[in-house]
This record gives structure tokens, C-alpha cells and sequence, in this order.
């Protein structure tokens, strides 16, 4: 019971810090952009963590790179959830990649566009083009970059598009791979329903432990084309997975791996009894 309470005084006292934090920044967003352009980064910040603490759970962060990371870099990721633009823009200082649909958002996307916030329309070639040039020239402004380079959420991991990787070839900045792991993946990954539904399956999932690897910065200096650049980091996350994900699938074994099991027992028997007689 006073588990409970405590949730209940906690989740309460959550809601008013993100009322407020939401208020504010939303009200900043509103100004012109000579004005708010030089804290608004800040507030998106503040603005992630706050609807971060308010869902439930901070992110376990496992820092797996030797430190410092590099002054300017490209942050890349996983992008299963919607839950990722919380984290992601929460944890680094960075210029972030985004699908159009983001900035129809009530409240987030207003605030996301103040944020300098680079939207593309994935299905239009003019639009990714216009997006690849926005994202270098803030690259070569020396603000940090965060791109998805699946191309959108995905429950499975797919081929990466070419985009990230050919910037950093083309300016030098090396590329820190992120890898996010959900413990209730189910609850977690954006399914076929729109955001109202995902926001409710993230307040309403009874595991809210969400994994943040962040890895070595990987130089472009090492790849002289973005096919073998991008193809070398999709292995690291093929890795990823196989270690995290696809592990725990394999604590069942499957009908089929149960059938064969039972034969090659009777077979070892036969074998026995052969050997005996």
C-alpha cells in the first residue's frame, strides 16, 4: 500500500514539473528565432527529461567507450520506439533528423521545430535531399547531428541508409553508434496505431527499464566509401542484437528443436546398444 502512495505522490509531483517545464518551453518555442535560439536546445532537453521522469523510468546508461567522446560527432541509432526521440535528444547536445510527421505533433512538434529540428518527407527524393543539406551545412556549423539511419521505427533492425555515413566521410566527424534496448519490447515498439496509442502503451507497461549503449566513436579516416562504412557499423548492431535481443528468444527452444532432440537421443541409444552387443 505505500508502494502505492508513493507512485501516486511521485507520478503527481511528475505531472506538475512536466506542466510546467511544458508550459514554458512551449511558450519559448513561440518566440522568434534570433530570440529563443540560443537556450532553446536547452529547454528541448529539459522538455525530454521531464516527459522522461513522468513516464516512469530513467534510462540505464552503459557507457561502453573509452572517454573523452570527440568535441563534434554524428549520433547514430536503433529506432524502435517512439520513445527513442525522449532519450536520444535527452542525452546529447544535437541537431536531430526527424520524420515530417513529428512536427504535427501537439505540442512536441512545435517545440521540436523551435529546437532546430530537420524534417524530412522519406518518401519524397526532393525532400531527403533538401533534409542531407540542411543536416551538412549544421554539421559544418559545428553542431552535433542525430540521425535514425533505418529511415524510420522498426521492430526488427533493417539496412541502413546511406545518408549519416556520407556526411561523416564528407566533413570528417566520426560517427558514436547508440544501441537502445527495451526490456518490454512489446510495450515499447511503435506497432500500426498512431501516437495517442503508443503513449498509452508507454504509461501503461509494467517494465519501463529502457538500455542505452553508447559505443567508441568509429573515424571515417578507415572507410574510403559509405557502402563498406555503413555495412561495418550495421554489423555492430547485427551483433547487438544477436547478444540482447535474440537471446532471450532462445531460451524456448521450439517444437521442431524438441522433435529433432528426441531423435538424436534415440539415435545415441541405437548406437549404445550397437556397441554392446
Amino acid at each position: 500500500m505505500f508502494y502505492l502512495l508513493f507512485q501516486i505522490i511521485r507520478f503527481f509531483f511528475c505531472l506538475i514539473d512536466f506542466l510546467l517545464v511544458t508550459s514554458v518551453t512551449l511558450f519559448c518555442a513561440f518566440l522568434p528565432r534570433k530570440i529563443n535560439q540560443r537556450y532553446m536546445h536547452k529547454m528541448f532537453r529539459l522538455f525530454c527529461w521531464s516527459f522522461i521522469h513522468l513516464i516512469g523510468r530513467r534510462p540505464h546508461i552503459h557507457e561502453k567507450f573509452i572517454p573523452p567522446l570527440p568535441k563534434q560527432y554524428i549520433v547514430i541509432a536503433n529506432h524502435p520506439s517512439g520513445y527513442d526521440l525522449l532519450i536520444m535528444n535527452a542525452l546529447f547536445k544535437v541537431c536531430p533528423l526527424a520524420q515530417s510527421g513529428v512536427r504535427d505533433w501537439f505540442v512536441i512538434g512545435k517545440i521540436a521545430e523551435a529546437a532546430g529540428t530537420v524534417f524530412v518527407v522519406r518518401e519524397d527524393k526532393d525532400s531527403r535531399s533538401k533534409a542531407k543539406e540542411a543536416c551538412l551545412e549544421a554539421a559544418l556549423e559545428g553542431k552535433n547531428l542525430l540521425i535514425y539511419p533505418e529511415g524510420g521505427c522498426a521492430r526488427e533492425l533493417r539496412k541502413f541508409k546511406y545518408g549519416a555515413f556520407d556526411i561523416s566521410l564528407q566533413t570528417g566527424i566520426p560517427i558514436v553508434p547508440v544501441y537502445l534496448l527495451y526490456e518490454a519490447e512489446n510495450a515499447f515498439i511503435w506497432g500500426d496505431f498512431g501516437l495517442l496509442r503508443h503513449l498509452i502503451n508507454l504509461f501503461q507497461a509494467i517494465n519501463k527499464h529502457t538500455h542505452c549503449f553508447i559505443l567508441d566513436p568509429i573515424d571515417p579516416k578507415n572507410f574510403s566509401d559509405v557502402e563498406s562504412y555503413s555495412s561495418y557499423v550495421h554489423s555492430i548492431y547485427e551483433n547487438l542484437e544477436e547478444k540482447y535481443r535474440y537471446a532471450r528468444r532462445n531460451i524456448v527452444p521450439s517444437l521442431g528443436d524438441l522433435e529433432k532432440k528426441e531423435e538424436n537421443k534415440e539415435e545415441e541409444e541405437e548406437e549404445e546398444k550397437t556397441v554392446s552387443v
